[in-house]
């Protein structure tokens, strides 16, 4: 019997919900684990680990000594990674949470000793108010319904605290739209066949790209659940953006 990720075209997979897109993005990310952040690195000619540097950056005057942050859909472990060596001296409680065992795995052997665990950001096992800050990096479009998703980050974000969302999106002008048509349909899996011997997880990954909400709409459900100050900035001619947003401190 295939896995989930066998049963479904990479397009239909992305369209999948709850229950299903869960089991779909947990096996394909088992599948490309051990050599995704490689691949995502050279496919996107670096400007990845500038994407994710420029938007955690915003939390550097945001974090206190001590904070407790959650990072959803950890993957390798990179954003733990960035804040142990960017804010040695203070003192973050960081957890790491991925639907995939696999990239956990990874993640344990990148950042040894930080604390990784399993789960599912629409069913989020935390208390409300839990952390003081919330992340996510390129994994807002697998989530298995994204409204749920971005509400649970929400919830378990303190009063005063901060959510920080980076994710790639399709860009509105018409040229840089055509060209990254032609870059992730064309150039990405033939770049990933030569490393993985799977292609169809980096179809699925521009399938989801192309076709993910605009981070409008994502602003737009941060501010449904009750954020206040929420700002999207767009990188690379709006390949990708930050959504930045702070809960109040006082709610009502």
């Amino acid at each position: 019997m295939g896995s989930a990720f066998d049963a479904h075209a990479p397009a239909a997979g992305f369209r999948l919900r709850g229950a299903e897109k869960l089991a779909f993005v947990s096996d394909m990310f088992d599948r490309i684990a051990p050599t995704y952040d490689l691949l995502n690195h050279f496919i996107s000619l670096g400007q990845t680990t500038l994407w994710r540097v420029l938007a955690l950056s915003w939390l550097h005057d945001v974090l206190p000594k001590n904070a407790k942050v959650l990072d959803v859909g950890c993957g390798t472990g990179w954003v733990t990674w960035y804040f142990r060596r960017r804010y040695p001296s203070r003192d973050l409680d960081i957890e790491g949470m991925d639907c995939s065992t696999v990239m956990l795995d990874e993640a344990r052997r990148v950042v040894p000793g930080a604390e990784f665990t399993h789960g599912d950001v629409c069913a989020l096992k935390h208390a409300d108010g839990a952390f003081d800050a919330v992340t996510t990096v390129y994994t807002l479009r697998n989530f298995p319904d994204l409204r749920r998703g971005v509400e649970e980050m929400y919830r378990v974000t303190k009063p005063g605290g901060s959510v920080v969302i980076l994710d790639a999106f399709p860009p509105s002008n018409a040229f840089v739209k055509s060209a990254l048509y032609v870059w992730l349909e064309l150039v990405m899996p033939v770049v990933a066949g030569l490393v993985t011997k799977d292609k169809k997880a980096y179809r699925y990954l521009s399938a989801s790209i192309r076709s993910t909400v605009p981070p409008e709409m994502v602003a737009e459900t941060l501010r449904a659940a009750g954020a206040e100050a929420v700002v999207t900035t767009k990188y690379t001619f709006g390949a990708a953006a930050r959504i930045v947003a702070r809960k109040p401190t006082t709610e009502g």
